[in-house]
């Protein structure tokens, strides 16, 4: 057993050290661009609350085991709770062969928060939070996907196959034909190959006009974040920071009267998969706000449209075309109270990409 204790803005050199040697396989130590963030995320971001603060896990007084936490509030059943967000669980096994992990989750656990959980569990990570007494969603970890330039697509999937000189020669030498073939399938009439195309319209905006709308709109789910638009802006500006995944685009989508109906924020990624951090509006537009968002996107120059799955919306994600997959990156959460459970279980929490850790650069940034 080592000790655990708060993680101290001193500690992050170590802590940062630990990042790259644990998940990028480096030992040369972190540079001054990674530390900055680790105190931006984790001392400097508008939710910080001493009662709910990071952990170290210290072995014969060196840190060999990191988890991040981020408070963030939400609402459940009309009422505020408070939510900690879990990111960054690491050890180094090259000095330590306990359960640092286990130990540190069942030590957060045991926290004033009333929900804990994290969207982006890896592999090692899903089998220390399942050991700790943690619940996975299997419902919000699936992830949807609507191809917008079908040919384009399977030729960045072939692109992706280094490990296979065949296919990347294929794809170089039929770059011309899939470009031809996926102009004469946006000409075809039907929905599922043609350019989308809708009466609604996306109007970009910047932060407090995006949380006017989410506020006004609201959501009909039982868990739903609060957001207030000191800390919205911050949020929205990390998430525009992280230049890994594309352009960050927040609009809000406008009926044929002008009327706002719903909202998007994603990356567009031209020639890409451009990612959706959220989608909401009215349930009975949600078609609608659906098809302007995937429209702006293949404006971008998408080759598709990815997102965490909203249980609520399962059919209209099939009447879209999307496909459904796991990507690798489980939703697991803690509770101690049995209709909070309950609550994620069965798909009534508003739990988008924004609200979790998916938006961090930790993971997606070279930090060299």
């Amino acid at each position: 057993m080592g000790e655990i204790r708060t993680f101290r803005e001193s500690d992050v050199p170590e802590v940062a050290a630990l990042e790259l040697k644990v998940f990028r396989k480096r030992k040369n130590g972190a540079g001054r661009d990674l530390e900055e963030y680790f105190c931006d995320i984790f001392f400097r971001n508008p939710w910080r609350n001493d009662g709910l603060s990071s952990l170290v896990y210290l072995q014969d007084g060196r840190i060999v085991g990191f988890l991040g936490v981020i408070p963030r509030p939400m609402v459940f059943r009309s009422r505020p709770i408070r939510v900690a967000v879990i990111t960054q669980l690491m050890a180094d096994s090259d000095a330590y062969r306990g359960f640092a992990g286990v130990e540190l989750l069942r030590r957060v656990f045991q926290g004033p928060q009333d929900l804990t959980f994290t969207d982006g569990a890896t592999e090692s990570a899903y089998s220390a939070w399942k050991a700790a007494g943690a619940k996975v969603s299997q419902l919000y970890s699936l992830v949807w996907r609507r191809t917008l330039r079908p040919a384009a697509f399977l030729r960045n999937r072939l692109e992706t196959r280094r490990q296979n000189s065949v296919f990347r020669a294929a794809s170089k030498i039929l770059s011309p034909a899939f470009d031809l073939t996926d102009a004469l399938l946006a000409k075809l009439p039907f929905r599922a190959v043609s350019p989308p195309k809708t009466e609604f319209c996306s109007q970009l905006v910047g932060a407090d006009d995006l949380l006017e709308t989410v506020k006004s709109l609201g959501w009909r789910d039982l868990l739903q974040p609060a957001y207030e638009p000191e800390s919205f802006r911050w949020l929205i500006a990390q998430a525009a920071a992280c230049h890994a995944h594309g352009t960050l685009r927040a609009a809000v989508v406008r009926d044929a009267a002008r009327a706002p109906v719903g909202w998007y924020v994603y990356y567009a990624k031209p020639n890409g998969d451009s990612s959706v951090l959220q989608i909401g509006g009215r349930p009975r537009n949600f078609n609608r706000i659906f098809v302007a968002l995937t429209q702006d996107a293949w404006l971008q120059g998408a080759t598709a449209v990815s997102g965490r799955v909203i249980p609520r919306y399962l059919a209209n994600f099939s009447y879209q075309h999307c496909n459904l997959r796991y990507d690798g990156n489980g939703v697991l959460f803690h509770a101690r109270d049995s209709l909070l459970l309950d609550c994620i279980l069965q798909g009534e929490a508003a739990l988008s990409r924004l609200d979790g850790e998916w938006w961090l650069r930790f993971a997606v940034e070279d930090w060299s």
